[in-house]
């Protein structure tokens, strides 16, 4: 372990306890072996519970991300995150580097602070922008594999999990087009699980301390230049301090009396290691084969939101037997208007007609729809147009599952992923009751077979419109340019492995 590291965690003041765990402790000793659960589905709700729970710290801040971006999501949470280490806790960032946008530069000012430490994770080794194309295409075995765990974890009490990445469009602050997502605050032992899996990769060789980056020192001046940056993005923001005063009071309260705003319950952590990452690892998904026995072990309902959905044959034929064995399975995932990835649309169009004709109701995300009413919540977007995101299923209306696992052959082949899968009716209903409402005709196109003349069965979409119900024959909301994308893109053979 390098010195300088040594000396940098010496030099963090000790927190002899932390308020977090303070309130915590009580109601957790009274639930013996189960954590508190409390579901996160509108977008700015949950960008300010994670900047409230670092304003909140007293010892630690884990993050880890696929996306973390520069926007005015990520300059919120980051300025929080540098209020923290001011305080002296402990903050680690570990990032993929598939999506840094940022200069190397600029997470090393950020690093400057003596209380903060970044990680790039599977590092293009040339960090030139431009010239990324060639290395992935020289080195494709290991750059086409990412790290997409998510992972807010505070003190080793508390907690967020669940699909979203760091930024404006995931909090539902975009001013264009938002994703609808799905996360959990988590309070109790299974964090130390989620710590547990931190660490493996914080401690792994494909984690490499931003600093390796650029020889280019900070001084100290650029530093405190950076960060009054920082402050001026976020004084531009109306009444930013008054609302997040009032989400702070909300959350605090929440930890006062967590008996009432709670759910508690046993649960499991699953993540798959680090090692995944590696050519040479040819192990099944842990995360895979634990979400695959929750399905297995359904057997009345299955309700299931996976944004990018492309199964592999095997996976596809496992879909369809479950449901005619009589799970009842109902499955959203993103229509073609609303996909953000145009061939994860393309490999998932293979599968429709059988997975209908298996009796499996199949749902597709309308890209505009209503807003959700949140705009009291600072940061919020205007738009209404939309991708889904989410990646969450409810078996039996009793184990929730949530994580950053879709249902495609990245996630499962090529990606890191994690996921909770939390045994509770009460909190299940009410995941299941967030789905339902994800699959109302105003929000999501339901899908159907009809026969047509000239083609057999046909597939029809189904939904509102302008206050009455709508049938529609060919891709609703599409151009004809996505149409044709979609319609070449699925003669590319190998595709779906990659999507």
């Amino acid at each position: 372990m390098p010195i300088d590291y040594l000396q940098r965690i010496m030099s963090i003041p000790p927190a002899a306890d932390s308020g977090l765990e303070r309130e915590l402790r009580p109601i957790l000793e009274e639930h013996p072996g189960q954590s508190g659960f409390a579901l996160l589905q509108h977008g700015p709700a949950a960008l300010l519970a994670r900047a409230v729970l670092a304003d909140l710290a007293a010892m630690s801040v884990d993050v880890q991300y696929y996306i973390y971006e520069e926007d005015l999501s990520g300059v919120l949470l980051t300025q929080r995150l540098l209020d923290a280490a001011d305080r002296g806790v402990r903050v680690r960032v570990l990032l993929d580097d598939n999506n840094l946008r940022g200069s190397d530069f600029a997470l090393k000012l950020l690093a400057h602070h003596a209380n903060i430490e970044i990680r790039v994770f599977n590092p293009y080794r040339t960090r030139a922008r431009w010239f990324r194309p060639i290395e992935l295409v020289l080195n494709f075995e290991r750059l086409q594999r990412r790290m997409h765990n998510k992972v807010f974890a505070v003190d080793g009490v508390t907690g967020i999990f669940g699909g979203r990445n760091v930024g404006d469009n995931y909090f539902g602050a975009h001013r264009d087009a938002n994703f609808s997502d799905f996360d959990v605050f988590v309070a109790g032992p299974l964090i130390e699980e989620a710590c547990s899996s931190f660490e493996a990769y914080w401690g792994h060789r494909l984690a490499v301390p931003v600093e390796e980056f650029t020889e280019e020192e900070v001084t100290e001046e650029e530093f405190e230049q950076g960060r009054r940056r920082l402050q001026e993005r976020l004084g531009a923001v109306e009444d930013l301090e008054e609302r997040y005063d009032r989400a702070r009071a909300q959350l605090i309260g929440m930890m006062e009396d967590p008996e009432e705003t709670l759910t508690f319950a046993a649960a499991e952590f699953v993540a798959d290691p680090p090692e995944k990452l590696d050519p040479a690892y040819v192990q099944e998904s842990p995360v895979l084969k634990r979400l695959l026995a929750l399905w297995d072990e359904a057997e009345r309902e299955v309700l299931i939101e996976s944004a990018y959905f492309v199964p592999s044959r095997k996976a596809s034929k496992f879909i369809r037997q479950q449901a005619r064995e009589g799970a009842e399975t109902r499955l959203l995932t993103n229509s073609l208007a609303a996909n953000d990835v145009l061939p994860v649309h393309a490999g998932y169009v293979k599968h429709r007609r059988r997975l209908l004709k298996a009796g499996i109701g199949l749902y597709e995300f309308r890209h505009r729809h209503a807003q959700t009413g949140e705009e009291d919540i600072p940061l919020a977007g205007k738009s209404s147009d939309a991708s889904l995101h989410a990646k969450v299923a409810v078996f039996d209306r009793r184990v929730t599952w949530v994580g950053s696992f879709n249902l495609d052959q990245r996630s499962a082949e090529l990606n890191t992923e994690l996921g909770i899968a939390i045994h509770s009716d009460q909190l299940a209903g009410e995941a299941a009751a967030m789905i339902e409402r994800d699959l109302e005709p105003d929000r999501s196109w339901r899908l159907g077979l009809e026969p047509r003349l000239s083609a057999g069965l046909g597939i029809v979409w189904y939904g509102l419109r302008d206050g009455r119900m709508i049938r529609l024959t060919e891709e609703p909301d599409a151009t004809r340019l996505q149409r044709l994308a979609v319609n070449l893109l699925k003669l590319v053979p190998g595709l779906d492995r990659l999507l």
